[in-house]
């Protein structure tokens, strides 16, 4: 029912509602619409959710350096700026597949560099999947199998609000008893540990020497000294036997709370430390992250181009380079003449930088001063259907529209009156010439 479009069509209590502000896209939300088109969720939604659900869907003007303009204006004036570039890039990228999709034909268009908003923790994964491999499971295999959870990390409540709710304890599970699941906590702070879990304090700059000690433990052998990373080795050698005892253990992590400059060094180690304890037992990796729908993002750069994010489209054979193409490194270096930003869901901060920028943006987002050209953009999962991939890379979850569409007789001042970014990026798309500049001119512009 609620995927036919027309306000009137959309039931006012919806069931199974995918959130798409985090990584861990639950699937499991009721949320209630109003007579005004307002939502509001009802049940299993978590802070985060319950505030951006409910964000009312204001009439949007677009702004061109502040003034506000129509829809055509701003979009003749970001094609201007785009015609006139020679080292464009397009981050963010924090937005359906559709949106994603469109924005890569840009950038393919412009000869663009494209990253995403998030893509530091994607890409400290990535290495390390490529020197170790990986063994990972299901958010369905560990809330029904898994009996032990050993998690580095913190702010595990801000960067996935439900973890332990859907998965570490949920309601029920299949083979085992829901709310038997224990395990360590291993990284800064010294709040209370949720129920069953203990957490031992410790500097994640030390997470690899951590998940080694650990290593050599699960296998029998002893680490040299008495402490590895400010924590004891008794301690240590307790997480090592619970490892090497529970019938399904998980070595999770959130790669945006490691080290910056060592992230892939740690998951490295924790992707050999499930190898290890999985010579005695069963054990899977366990990554969190992946905000904005990054992995979704690198995931259709890799269908359509054949290459992940960080890369170079339409100058040729698409180009990847992690270090050279690295968005937050161009802008730091004065590499990039013309941005365009996406941002229509949460998790995409739009840079606090003086190059010329065009942002496409949920209503509500931060902004550090006034762009270019600013678009506001409708919300996936809220404003019109899509999809997005979950933090364990095997589901592409579908959003549905909870609001009004702008053709529907329902009443309301807050009917939804903003296009699709896929929209707005075709538009734009269709606003530059099908020939850019020559490859030559951006060639040395991003070297």
């Amino acid at each position: 029912m609620d995927s036919v479009i027309g306000g009137s069509d959309l039931p006012p209590l919806m069931s199974d509602v995918v959130c798409p502000f985090c990584a861990m896209a639950c699937d499991d939300l009721t949320v209630a619409r109003d007579q005004l088109g307002q939502l509001r969720v009802t049940a299993n939604g978590c802070a985060r959710a319950r505030t951006l659900f409910a964000l009312p869907t204001l009439p949007a003007h677009c702004f061109i350096k502040g003034r506000a303009v129509p829809l055509d204006a701003a979009l003749d004036a970001a094609a201007v700026l785009l015609r006139n570039a020679a080292s464009p890039a397009i981050g963010g990228l924090a937005a359906d597949t559709e949106g994603i999709s469109a924005a890569l034909a840009l950038a393919e268009r412009l000869h663009a560099v494209v990253d995403h908003a998030a893509s530091d923790s994607l890409f400290h994964g990535l290495r390390a999947l490529q020197v170790t491999g990986a063994m990972t499971a299901t958010f369905g295999e560990l809330r029904n199998r898994a009996d032990l959870f050993v998690l580095f990390g913190t702010e595990f409540e801000r960067h996935a609000p439900r973890l332990f709710d859907r998965i570490v304890h949920p309601p029920s599970a299949l083979f085992r008893d829901a709310g038997a699941a224990r395990g360590f906590l291993i990284g800064p702070g010294d709040g209370p540990a949720p129920e069953g879990f203990e957490r031992l304090a410790a500097d994640l700059i030390h997470a690899p020497a951590i998940a080694a000690a650990l290593s050599q433990l699960v296998s029998g052998e002893r680490p040299r000294g008495d402490r590895v990373g400010g924590i004891a080795m008794e301690d240590l050698a307790r997480v090592a036997a619970a490892l090497r005892e529970a019938r399904f253990g998980v070595v999770g992590w959130i790669a945006a709370t490691l080290d910056p400059a060592a992230g892939d060094i740690a998951i490295e180690a924790f992707n050999r430390l499930v190898v290890t304890a999985n010579a005695a037992t069963r054990c899977a990796g366990f990554p969190l992250g992946g905000k904005g729908n990054a992995l979704g993002a690198n995931y259709v750069c890799a269908w359509q181009y054949g290459v992940p994010l960080r890369s170079r489209l339409g100058a040729g054979p698409p180009e990847h380079d992690p270090l050279r193409y690295r968005l937050k490194s161009l802008l730091a270096g004065g590499e990039v003449d013309a941005l365009v930003w996406l941002s229509a869901l949460n998790g995409a901060e739009v840079p606090d930088t003086r190059t010329p920028m065009i942002v496409l943006a949920r209503p509500g987002q931060p902004l550090p001063y006034d762009p270019d050209v600013l678009i506001p953009v409708a919300i996936p999962g809220l404003d019109h259907a899509g999809s997005i991939h979950r933090a364990d890379g095997v589901a592409a979850l579908p959003l549905r529209r909870l609001r009004s569409a702008p053709s529907s007789p329902a009443p309301s001042s807050h009917a939804t009156t903003l296009p699709t970014a896929a929209a707005v990026l075709t538009a734009l798309l269709d606003r530059l010439p099908s020939s850019p500049l020559p490859a030559l001119v951006r060639e040395t512009a991003h070297v």
